[in-house]
């Protein structure tokens, strides 16, 4: 039997913005800090052996990094899983030829600012 992925979208909106700004910005701001950490890991294992580590590899070499526990588990290896897939992606296209694909770069302050993403 096959197997069927079903995906649900609730929509929801903060009618308490004043009381949760800040709480949703320090948990933006760890997320931020998370993916900067995985991304400057990946890249130093990148750089000495030449391989970019999975998901679950990052997770369990991150697992300790106070950044990891900056944000609940969950939290953290949604961070870590799309970084992965992150570069995944850039690498797929990289091998399909296309030169002017770049690797997942850092996040700073504003740009996290601005976007939907860590």
């Amino acid at each position: 039997m096959a197997k069927r992925t079903v995906t649900r979208t609730h929509v929801a909106s903060i009618r308490n913005q004043q009381q949760v700004r800040d709480g949703l910005d320090s948990l933006g701001f760890a997320a931020s800090k998370l993916w900067n950490v995985a991304r400057w890991t990946i890249g130093r294992i990148w750089d000495e052996t030449g391989t970019i580590p999975g998901e679950g590899a990052l997770k369990s070499y991150l697992k300790n990094h106070e950044r990891y526990a900056d944000l609940n588990a969950q939290s953290s290896q949604a961070v870590l899983e799309e970084l992965s897939e992150a570069f995944k992606s850039w690498y797929g296209h990289r091998r399909n030829g296309n030169k002017n694909a770049n690797p997942p770069g850092f996040f700073s302050r504003a740009r996290s600012a601005r976007s939907n993403g860590p």
